[in-house]
């Protein structure tokens, strides 16, 4: 299929082109409690043909593109018009002119990653965990994908790969007396040991339990904050924003290599850094979709931006010569352990009703789902009232726990400590 469109848009007035051709094989399983509802398998391919136009504007070699799926039922009639209807959309849409990647070679065999067995092994973690007296497991979802990718461009690319990942729902509900509660627990992930996937479950029991007897967060001004949540991935995202290309090139980021994110020794200093591969990710792709391969590179090191990270166009731009993604990322650990973090009045926040991150205006925060009191006496779980704090703000008086905890494509410290916070709560 692919060879042959790549046949018939030769033939077709186009400045360069690019076929990218996904297969996905997915095996899936419905469990009500613990007993199996529906099993689903499924194997999809689709191909997606981009073209661009390249015309000269006052003087400036402009470029379009436009992408369209081709499906394997067309005829080449209709393929040469869809063709013919993309090249015109293309040439609606100018931007200033990029070269696409070149001449990149990759080959894989199409591999069988025994999907069956993986969702049994998925399906033993679930089963591995007992309901209590008070905790119990309402339902699961449970998805064993596979993909195969094959990519070619006008300009030599032809790159082949294979990759997986797996992902489990699961509802749990809990029950204290006449208060029952209901949590949402989803993670995604790539052949990671079973005992984790069981040990991740048995964590959200705990927490469902505590969350039962929580009390209402107190207003409290000043605060020593503990972030110790899922939520640090996407607070650490921030600094994946703030440098990829088409935010810097549009101007929506104002960050400059070489400029300081910190400021001063009363903090631990920030690194960040993309890897090409990491254990247990759903995210290690060798290549994009685009046609460049993945590669390690250091963002900030030290509290210092050093590199930006993006899509081909955007890297051009940025005079960038070989773009890079940011499939997974790494957060170096910091100077404190968890227990010095403890030693003193803490609020430490294990979940939040929905986390907000800002990467424009930095700030981040949101309703407290369940979190820790601990008054220097005494640790009472709460839930309720909120936090609103500003990353530009607390970054240099901010301290990251020495252990770090791997959240599906990143590594990131396992607690946040950011000081003098103001949380909103029952007077």
């Amino acid at each position: 299929m692919l060879k042959h469109i790549e046949e018939l848009v030769r033939k077709c007035n186009v400045s360069d082109y690019r076929i990218v051709e996904k297969t996905t094989v997915s095996h899936q399983a419905f469990f009500v409690k613990q007993e199996l509802d529906q099993h689903r398998v499924s194997n999809t391919t689709h191909t997606t043909l981009t073209i661009y136009m390249d015309k000269e504007v006052d003087g400036n070699k402009m470029r379009g593109q436009a992408a369209h799926e081709i499906y394997g039922s067309d005829s080449d009639e209709k393929i040469l018009k869809e063709i013919d209807e993309m090249r015109k959309n293309a040439l609606l849409a100018l931007n200033p002119y990029f070269e696409i990647p070149a001449d990149n070679k990759h080959f894989e065999e199409k591999k069988d990653f025994g999907l069956l067995d993986v969702l049994k092994t998925l399906v033993s973690a679930i089963q591995n965990v007992r309901d209590t007296e008070t905790e119990k497991i309402n339902s699961y979802e449970l998805f064993a994908n596979e993909y195969y990718y094959h990519v070619i461009n006008s300009r030599g690319v032809d790159i082949s790969f294979n990759t997986m990942d797996e992902e489990a729902e699961v509802i749990i509900n809990s029950i204290d007396g006449d208060h029952e509660i209901e949590l949402y627990h989803r993670v995604k992930f790539a052949n990671q040991p079973l005992n984790e996937i069981t040990d991740g479950i048995l964590d959200v029991f705990r927490y469902a339990k505590d969350r039962t007897k929580a009390v209402p967060t107190k207003k409290m001004n000043g605060v020593t904050v503990l972030m110790s949540g899922l939520d640090n991935g996407d607070f650490f995202h921030y600094f994946i924003v703030k440098t990829n290309a088409s935010m810097i090139y549009n101007k929506r980021s104002q960050v400059q290599i070489g400029d300081r994110c910190q400021e001063g020794d009363n903090c631990d200093k920030l690194t960040v850094e993309l890897v090409r591969e990491l254990p247990y990710s759903s995210m290690n792709m060798p290549y994009t979709v685009e046609g460049n391969p993945a590669r390690d590179l250091v963002l900030v090191k030290d509290g210092q931006y050093m590199n930006y990270w993006g899509d081909q166009p955007n890297s051009y731009y940025l005079g960038i010569k070989e773009a890079v993604p940011a499939n997974n990322f790494v957060v170096s650990g910091g100077t404190r352990t968890i227990e010095e973090m403890k030693k003193d009045p803490y609020l430490e926040i294990i979940q939040f009703s929905s986390f907000v991150m800002n990467p424009m205006t930095g700030d981040f925060g949101g309703e407290i789902r369940l979190a820790y009191y601990f008054d220097g006496k005494t640790v009472t779980p709460v839930t309720g009232g909120s936090i609103t704090c500003n990353m530009q703000d607390s970054l240099s008086s901010m301290y990251f726990s020495s252990k770090t905890r791997q959240i599906n494509n990143c590594v990131v410290p396992q607690t946040i400590q950011v000081f003098n916070v103001n949380v909103a709560g029952e007077e």
